[in-house]
């Protein structure tokens, strides 16, 4: 039953995500961008990481970290809708402009970052499938990708293979609620063995490391701020609609996801081990893990596009057009195969997280300098303290092996 199921979901999904009333829906193209970001960036590394590290209290660690994002998302809204006008008329030096344009500093070095954090995972996510752990191949693999991207944007531009953008985030999303309704059909009615108790075994507890571990893993439900960058296509009302609605959802498949895998929290031992919920999940159907990485495969090769464009584009506008579009991606193949290369896939993971909570933090700062010049003394209250959590976050946060 839980087969047929996960088939029908799969092909209902697709089917419905691809026809052309959603296709056509305006709040639906300005929604599917971050959202897609959301989940692609770290839906399924998120349960092995959390569940090896605290056991039962992913769900409770995963509910804070959506809480957050969507707070921070909230000072990214604001400045949507009313520090663009600023932006726009502000002169040379004006502080508020100088700050913002510091952000975009910071976040193109989060995306040379993300750009090598999406091709590892989807590299680890298929060596994982066919049963191999290698992490000289899945870096390897990676890189060629990388090079690969780069070099076709240099040369002819990334634009061809960004429209396929909204099919590989429907095949992805539809993955995902065929993955949320065979889960919840197995936990509808658990086999011998199966609870939802956690691992007893495993005593968790919650200290300075523990906590250091879980800032570290912000690049998690990073992906909001994309909507930030798309004033082109949409206007700020509907950002900041698609913004708030994409947090909305993504933050509910999250905790429906870590809820209906408590059952299978035992079976994460390692939190090095990012793909690792391939292996768990084939617990529940045999077909699970094809589907499930056929997908994330495809989202995490369609964040890499995105983030190399979105990376290439801030290059340069943030450089007054010094530096062409196209010449962009060879610093940002540079960077990213460093990257890879410098680092193992956890600590990408950290590092990924640090880079976005400065991006965040600084956008933050903005939205309490907008707050102040509006005379709205109780927003820079709010938005400075979100300022002063999200460096902290930058400053400590560690991956899982400390």
């Amino acid at each position: 039953m839980s087969d047929i199921a996960l088939v029908a979901t799969l092909v209902i999904a697709f089917l419905v995500l691809i026809s052309r009333p959603v296709r056509a829906s305006r709040i639906w193209s300005a929604t599917v961008t971050p959202l897609a970001s959301i989940i692609g960036s770290g839906f399924l590394v998120s349960v092995p990481l959390l569940a090896s590290a605290v056991g039962i209290w992913a769900v409770a660690a995963v509910a804070g970290l959506t809480a957050l994002a969507y707070l921070i998302g909230g000072a990214i809204r604001y400045n949507i809708r009313f520090g663009e006008p600023i932006f726009d008329k502000a002169a040379a030096g004006h502080p508020i402009e100088s700050i913002e344009t510091l952000s975009r500093f910071a976040l193109i070095g989060a995306y040379f970052i993300s750009v090598a954090y999406y091709l590892v995972l989807l590299g680890a996510f298929g060596m994982k499938l066919l049963g191999r752990d290698d992490p000289l191949l899945v870096k390897g693999i990676a890189t060629a990708l990388i090079l690969s991207i780069c070099a076709v944007g240099a040369t002819k531009g990334l634009q061809g293979v960004e429209r396929a953008e909204k099919f590989t985030v429907s095949a992805n999303l539809a993955a995902i609620a065929a993955l949320l309704v065979t889960l919840a059909i197995f936990c509808l009615d658990l086999p011998s063995g199966y609870g939802w108790a956690g691992d007893p075994q495993t005593p968790q507890r919650f200290d300075w490391e523990t906590l250091r571990f879980l800032m570290g893993l912000l690049i998690i439900v990073q992906g909001f701020e994309t909507s930030r960058f798309m004033g082109d296509m949409y206007d700020a009302g509907t950002r900041i609609a698609a913004m708030r609605n994409a947090q909305l959802l993504s933050s509910a498949v999250y905790l429906v996801f870590f809820v209906l895998m408590i059952p299978l929290y035992p079976y994460f031992t390692s939190s090095a081990d990012v793909a690792g919920v391939i292996d768990v999940i084939g617990r529940v159907s045999p077909w699970l893990p094809y589907i499930v990485t056929a997908g994330a495969i495809a989202s995490q090769f369609s964040a890499s596009v995105a983030d190399s464009i979105g990376a290439s584009e801030l290059v340069s506008g943030t450089s007054r057009k010094h530096i062409d579009p196209k010449h962009a991606y060879l610093l940002i193949g540079a960077i990213s195969v460093f990257v890879i290369w410098a680092t193992d896939v956890v600590s990408i993971v950290a590092l990924a997280s640090r880079a976005f909570a400065l991006y965040y933090g600084l956008q933050c700062t903005v939205a309490a300098m907008i707050a102040r010049h509006r005379g709205a003394r109780r927003k820079v209250a709010w938005f400075s303290f979100l300022a002063a959590l999200a460096y902290f976050i930058a400053v400590f946060g560690i991956p899982a092996a400390g």
